[in-house]
């Protein structure tokens, strides 16, 4: 791993570190910059911002560790791992900028696994993107249904066991 990648990953994870207990609102480009002891005109020589950052952070340790398996249900316990970054990204947020970011990580990985057939154990999805004359369309609705539906999860303060979440969804 060259230099470049090194501090973009220590950006990533103090990004991370800060999310555990503040929304993503409240964090600054300075803590970040303090959490990953880099100097903040190296953050901006990699990222526009930190909702720039977030994405890449997102990407590189949340979407990859997604079972091609079991997309959903890894995601459900993925965020049940992670409740307190979930939420200060999700929830916990004045205007929730965070969602857009989300809604087109979740769509863009949604698309990529239906056109891989990984989307098969959630029939309601693969009916619903291979009926539709416009699949991006459905692929992206859907994205906003299943945020929605964790968005309302962390809400209640993830009463509902993960289990049952990936059951409920598989079953709608």
């Amino acid at each position: 791993m060259d230099q470049q990648e090194k501090r973009k990953l220590d950006l990533a994870y103090g990004l991370l570190d800060l999310l555990k207990h503040n929304a993503i609102e409240k964090i600054t480009v300075d803590q970040i910059c303090r959490k990953a002891q880099i100097h903040r005109s190296t953050f901006y020589r990699h990222f526009q911002d930190k909702y720039d950052l977030l994405h890449h952070a997102l990407d590189s340790f949340w979407f990859e560790k997604i079972d091609e398996k079991d997309v959903l249900g890894s995601t459900v316990r993925l965020i049940a791992q992670n409740k307190d970054v979930f939420r200060n990204i999700s929830i916990n947020n004045e205007n929730n900028s965070s969602y857009w970011i989300l809604l087109k990580m979740w769509s863009e990985q949604l698309l990529e696994c239906e056109r891989q057939g990984m989307l098969k154990d959630a029939k309601w999805i693969d009916q619903t993107f291979r009926r539709s004359k416009y699949p991006k369309l459905a692929i992206h609705m859907t994205a906003g249904a299943l945020l929605t539906l964790f968005f309302e999860w962390g809400s209640s303060n993830y009463q509902m066991e993960p289990e049952e979440l990936i059951e409920f969804i598989h079953n709608i």
